[in-house]
């Protein structure tokens, strides 16, 4: 099974279809174009399943400087991970 590391936007994009915090980042028009780009990677990788506990710690790296796999984000900040089924 192959892995990916997400960021807090692509996370909230896979578990609740939420991408309302791109817009504190991003111009409205960079919005449309950030969204249409992120449904288009997660489409590519489906089907996901989230591989962490948010109790434990495992699967999330806390503060990462590598991009996210998917939205391909330079932002640093947390990742966690999912695996293809």
């Amino acid at each position: 099974m192959e892995s990916f590391w997400l960021c807090e936007d692509c996370l909230q994009a896979v578990v609740y279809d939420d991408f309302s915090a791109l817009s504190l980042y991003y111009s409205e028009a960079e919005v449309e174009q950030r969204i249409a780009h992120m449904r288009i990677e997660l489409q590519a990788l489906l089907p996901l399943s989230a591989d962490f506990d948010p109790h434990t710690g495992a699967g999330i790296q806390a503060f990462s400087t590598h991009p996210c796999e998917v939205c391909h984000s330079p932002l640093h900040g947390a990742r966690h991970r999912f695996t293809r089924l």
